[in-house]
């Protein structure tokens, strides 16, 4: 499934607490940094990308997570 190219709702705000690095997102999902990359980069797992930076909400890592299981 491709999360990168579903459209963000213009009322939706995340807050600092919910927004990820690619760091944060593989110490939740406990994989390595490169792998969050690239699982997001071919629209694996929810994600955006600003500039060359990776990131994630939680909240959405979460969906994503309850879904797979």
């Amino acid at each position: 499934m491709d999360f990168t190219s579903q459209p963000v709702p213009i009322n939706a705000t995340a807050t600092p607490e919910d927004t990820m690095d690619a760091a944060d997102c593989a110490a939740l999902l406990r994989m390595h940094v490169v792998t969050i990359r690239l699982k997001a980069a071919s629209g694996e797992i929810p994600g955006r990308q600003i500039g060359n930076r990776w990131r994630f909400s939680r909240t959405r890592i979460n969906e994503w997570l309850a879904k797979d299981s």
